[in-house]
């Protein structure tokens, strides 16, 4: 039987799609875990053997893309790029990779950035234009119902909470972490806002009271070591403001946390 033209030139469309779309998988190690980004406009471009980004005024705009591309918790992959001639390669690649993480702080705090190297094959040669030479992708947060978690981002910090806990004061991590922050602004004038949030199992009203006295068990824990009490600002927001699907185990776990502010 012989096949048609027209199907022959079918598969064969449908293979080179696949074909490319694998090719630059394989070149951005960003299809599996790691979501990818893919906007470049502002991207940050390096010459060759440079490891100083080209400024660009639209840089605002792609890091205001990449971070809303994150999720709660979830730490930055800058994976720097280098090609096989250019001097100390994996070297560079890592500079490049610790520029930009530069860039991209305080906003995304150096606890949730990781860097890496990786030789790449483009059309980035001596004397050439500028090129971007890294690629950039979210690790998801992944905790196990019965832990907790300190997340930081610029002047915020958020803590989770185990399932229907409130009894974050007995986690030596959280005490060690609100310990710092003590230390750190008691002697100044800044406010201290505190904000619980639960996931949506119960009632509306038994979630605002539960959210309400994880807050405050916050605020005791800062009161006690010297932050004064008209500087702190406690309230509860229930389930009124998921920031992850409560249909799942772990977007309920993203939701039951503590939001800090410092002001």
């Amino acid at each position: 039987m012989r096949i048609p033209f027209w199907l022959l030139a079918l598969l064969l469309l449908g293979w080179m799609a696949w074909s490319t779309h694998r090719y630059y998988c394989l070149k951005c190690g960003c299809c599996g875990d790691t979501a990818a980004i893919s906007d470049t406009t502002g991207e940050p471009l390096f010459l060759w053997n440079s490891d100083k980004p080209v400024p660009d005024a639209n840089f605002k705009a792609f890091k205001k893309g990449l971070i809303k591309r994150g999720g709660q918790g979830d730490t930055l992959v800058i994976t720097g790029l280098y090609r096989a001639k250019e001097k100390d390669g994996e070297k560079l690649a890592l500079a490049r990779a610790a520029a930009i993480k530069a860039m991209m702080m305080p906003e995304v705090p150096e606890s949730r950035i990781r860097l890496a190297a990786r030789e790449t094959s483009d059309a980035l040669a001596e004397g050439g234009a500028a090129m971007p030479s890294a690629a950039f992708g979210w690790n998801k947060l992944v905790l196990k119902l019965e832990e907790g978690a300190i997340i930081e981002a610029d002047n915020t910090t958020i803590i989770l909470f185990p399932f229907n806990s409130t009894e974050k004061d007995k986690d030596p991590k959280v005490d060690a972490y609100l310990g710092t922050l003590c230390e750190k602004h008691k002697g100044d004038q800044s406010t201290i806002t505190i904000v619980g949030h639960t996931d949506n199992v119960g009632e509306d009203k038994e979630n605002e009271a539960l959210g309400l006295a994880r807050a405050k068990s916050i605020a005791n824990i800062l009161q006690r070591c010297g932050i004064a009490a008209n500087r702190l600002s406690v309230s509860s927001k229930g389930e009124s403001e998921p920031v992850a699907d409560n249909s799942t185990d772990d977007g309920r776990h993203q939701n039951r946390r503590v939001v800090i502010s410092v002001q």
